[in-house]
């Protein structure tokens, strides 16, 4: 199986069998198209309600009414947070990033200036003053944390043209910009699970919803970053059992 280092190593060919590996480049990285899918379905489904700054087609938790200012800035968040994941794909396209670096590193700037750096600071405000509860308030402070994090840490990678830093900081970046996507069903999921289950320790009550959300958010953060982890330290072993398969084996001494 083709794993992402692997292709990687795309560059336009300046041959006649180029438009060859070209076709090959997308066959292996068909995993751009659902990861394309994933981020710009999820940008435009959950976003658009944003838009227009109308509280009542909202899904996010209800503002506090003594804060006329929070529902805007939780609007601006999503809709920022809606431009850092639905261009958060192209920034681990190995074939766009080796075929047209420029384009890459000008959606990169999208990405950062008018996505992640806005919504993540914004995600501060939103998280502490948030009325689902205590849980998801910690889950998505932290997740705002490490959010902010890995993505200065990508771009000053990228600014001391570190590549290889960058790349690994930009999956973390991309993994915690799309964890919000995965944790939807999670939370759905966690309030059916407990329903069923646990339905006297957990009924139908603001409670259930409460831990819900922060388990849900907490799971779909924890299976990104340990994939994204996993991910990247597979090169790593593959190099040192190749070493060590290279690598003479002494004679025995002989009597």
């Amino acid at each position: 199986m083709t794993t992402l280092d692997e292709q990687e190593d795309v560059r336009p060919a300046a041959t006649a069998s180029g438009g060859g590996r070209t076709r090959s480049a997308w066959r292996s990285q068909w995993w751009v198209l659902l990861l394309a899918i994933y981020c710009i379905g999820f940008a435009v489904t959950g976003g658009w309600r944003y838009v227009i700054f109308d509280e009542s087609i909202s899904l996010a938790s209800p503002a506090r009414p003594e804060l006329p200012w929070q529902y805007p800035i939780i609007a601006l968040h999503v809709i920022f947070g809606a431009i850092a994941i639905s261009t958060a794909w192209v920034q681990v396209w190995p074939w766009f990033r080796n075929n047209h670096p420029r384009w890459h590193r000008r959606i990169g700037y999208v990405y950062f200036g008018l996505g992640v750096f806005p919504s993540g600071i914004l995600a501060f405000p939103v998280a502490f003053l948030a009325t689902s509860g205590h849980g998801p308030r910690m889950v998505l402070g932290v997740m705002g944390v490490l959010w902010m994090i890995s993505s200065v840490a990508g771009l000053r990678a990228a600014r001391g043209r570190r590549f290889d830093d960058h790349r690994r900081w930009m999956l973390r970046s991309v993994a915690l910009t799309t964890c919000i996507a995965t944790a939807r069903p999670f939370v759905y999921g966690q309030v059916a699970l407990l329903g069923w289950l646990l339905p006297d320790t957990y009924p139908a009550s603001r409670d259930t919803f409460v831990l819900s959300e922060a388990m849900g958010l907490f799971i779909a953060m924890m299976i990104h970053l340990v994939f994204v982890e996993w991910y990247l330290l597979r090169p790593k072993r593959r190099a040192r059992r190749a070493s060590q398969a290279r690598t003479p084996v002494a004679a025995e001494p002989t009597g």
